[in-house]
């Protein structure tokens, strides 16, 4: 029996304090989400080569450490896929371990079908994953450089027309938190449906698919990260991240081309949270949360009920370590007095149902519908 090999070395990969030992005929390999130098963990995806059928004991250590999990982490089930295949299956719920000090650790039973196999606390979506999907587009959507980040990678925006006059517009962002994998996975579905039901001329869409690419690239979870998180760096007239920056000055482009009716920005919540997705907004004057209320009222008509949460809409009031103005919905609402939405998708579980790509695939499919729907009142 050969010693097995952990790696992260890849696109997204994200793993630290590995320990590996053998017990009994199992592997037990302890290792924990690494923070990358930023104040909150939760994103882990590692890749295991070992011998084919050997079993593993994989042990998430200071599960308490990570962003939310301080909740029950049974409900916590990472997915794993067994290459050289390409298809991600979700784990069963944890085995949740309290220590003698109340230290919290949750571990999966594996089996590696191939040998090797990738794991990760939910579904990685990446470059590669986002070019399948415009190849399977057929030209569909434009695919622009509109800047670079702050470690000089090109910054893509994707786009259905480049907007005229007459024209409804949205625009979307995504990953500003980059281990937030299910909100690129609904944008996904949105992307795919976008081809058969939008036509440019009806509704201009507008998609910055990865906002902080770069943590995205590195494996970085993004959450509250030194120097600044990229959600709270929205601050006018001088942003405090270089990608803020250029995607600022292509919101003002747009909505020099375009009636700019709605902006998104989508996100996954607390690691543990299973109540299905939602919208919220962060400290939202009493006129703001009104207007919200009508357009998610409107969009959840188009929602696949059993995937969103009982009260679609909330206000949230959790504390910042920043600047609570300094976010994306905060600078659209005061720069172009239109709608901005925080979309909160979960990582594992809506409720009693385990969330596959087919169900954020779904929730974006009616996301657009909704959004489609919501233009043409914007028109009227």
């Amino acid at each position: 029996m050969s010693t097995p090999k952990i790696s992260c070395d890849f696109e997204g990969g994200n793993v630290c304090a590995v320990d590996l030992e053998l017990s009994g005929d199992v592997w037990q390999v302890r290792f924990a989400a690494d923070p990358h130098g930023g104040t909150e963990a939760l994103w882990f995806y590692f890749r295991v080569d070992g011998d084919k059928d050997d079993r593993f004991r994989l042990i998430l250590i200071n599960a308490e450490t990570c962003l939310g999990g301080k909740g029950d982490w049974s409900n916590a089930h990472p997915v794993i896929r067994h290459l050289p295949s390409n298809e991600w299956q979700r784990c069963s719920g944890g085995k949740v371990s309290k220590l003698q000090d109340e230290r919290i650790e949750v571990s999966w039973e594996v089996q590696a079908l191939t040998g090797s196999f990738e794991f990760a606390f939910c579904y990685p979506y990446t470059r590669e994953n986002l070019m399948e999907t415009l190849r399977a587009c057929g030209g569909y959507w434009h695919c622009d450089v509109i800047g670079v980040t702050s470690k000089g990678r090109e910054l893509l925006r994707l786009s259905n027309s480049y907007g005229d006059e007459g024209s409804i517009g949205v625009y979307i962002v995504a990953r500003q938190h980059s281990g937030e994998t299910p909100a690129s996975w609904v944008l996904d579905g949105l992307l795919r449906s976008a081809v058969e039901e939008v036509s440019p001329n009806e509704l201009t869409i507008w998609v910055v698919p990865f906002a902080n690419l770069d943590g995205v690239v590195d494996g970085d979870y993004g959450k509250d990260p030194f120097p600044h998180d990229l959600n709270r760096a929205w601050l006018s007239p001088l942003p405090m991240r270089h990608e803020v920056a250029v995607i600022q000055a292509d919101i003002e482009r747009f909505a020099k081309r375009c009636h700019l009716a709605i902006a998104i920005d989508m996100h996954a919540p607390g690691a543990l949270e299973t109540n299905g997705a939602y919208f919220q907004l962060l400290k939202p004057t009493p006129s703001e949360a009104n207007t919200a209320t009508r357009f998610v009222e409107v969009i959840s008509e188009h929602l696949p009920k059993e995937m969103m949460h009982e009260q679609p809409f909330r206000i949230a009031q959790y504390p910042s370590r920043w600047d609570e103005r300094g976010t994306f919905s905060r600078w659209v609402w005061e720069r172009f007095a239109i709608p901005a939405l925080v979309l909160e998708v979960p990582y594992s579980k809506s409720r009693h149902t385990l969330l596959t790509i087919e169900h954020y695939h779904t929730l974006g499919s009616g996301f657009l519908k909704g959004l489609i729907e919501c233009a043409k009142r914007f028109r009227c």
